[in-house]
């Protein structure tokens, strides 16, 4: 367990970075840090409720993951800061999600997630393709059952926890990662980890 829990910490760690960069040009150069405090892993019934509690309405960017190993990953926030976000990102000042706020959300979580998914190829050097990426907005509950239709799910399920800072805002954040429990194998056993 501790094995799985530093991999995801590592994989967090990556992928944050490989965000941050790609973030900051979004924003002009501005200052935008992420961090990732920890890594989980949750009973599959408890995340609902880790996420926000199923009644919160939350915005949801999921993808499908292909190639080597295949499986979801989404990235969840409240709604308040996903509308936070896409005003930082767009300048103007909006307190719900139009279409072109929706627009900017669904390219920073292909942002967030495509980084991810291209740490995760570098740790173990397999072909990861994302789909493209859906975008949700509703109660948690509903997002989740979203993301997992067609998702082969198994006991516990892995989220990493991000936090965005900038001068001005902090953002709360969950990236969650559900490969099928075979791939996680294969690639728990690239990286030289016992089987979990």
């Amino acid at each position: 367990m501790d094995a799985k829990l530093d991999f995801l910490q590592e994989l967090g760690n990556i992928g944050a970075g490989h965000a941050t960069t790609a973030l900051s040009h979004l924003l002009n150069g501005q200052r935008f840090d992420l961090i990732i405090p920890e890594a989980l892993m949750l009973p599959f019934q408890e995340v609902g409720t880790f996420i926000g509690g199923h009644e919160q309405v939350v915005a949801g960017i999921y993808i499908e993951m292909s190639g080597d190993a295949v499986g979801h990953m989404a990235f969840l926030l409240p709604l308040e800061s996903a509308v936070n976000l896409v005003n930082l990102l767009t300048g103007e000042e909006r307190s719900e999600l139009d279409e072109m706020g929706l627009s900017a959300l669904q390219e920073v979580g292909n942002i967030m997630i495509a980084s991810y998914l291209n740490a995760l190829s570098d740790l173990t050097g397999l072909l990861l393709m994302p789909s493209v990426p859906g975008v949700a907005i509703d109660m948690a509950g509903a997002v989740w059952q979203s993301i997992l239709a067609g998702a082969q799910v198994a006991d516990t399920i892995t989220l990493i926890k991000a936090q965005f800072s900038t001068n001005s805002i902090a953002i709360e954040g969950n990236i969650i990662f559900l490969p099928n429990e075979d791939d996680f194998q294969k690639i728990a056993r690239i990286l030289g980890l016992e089987d979990f």
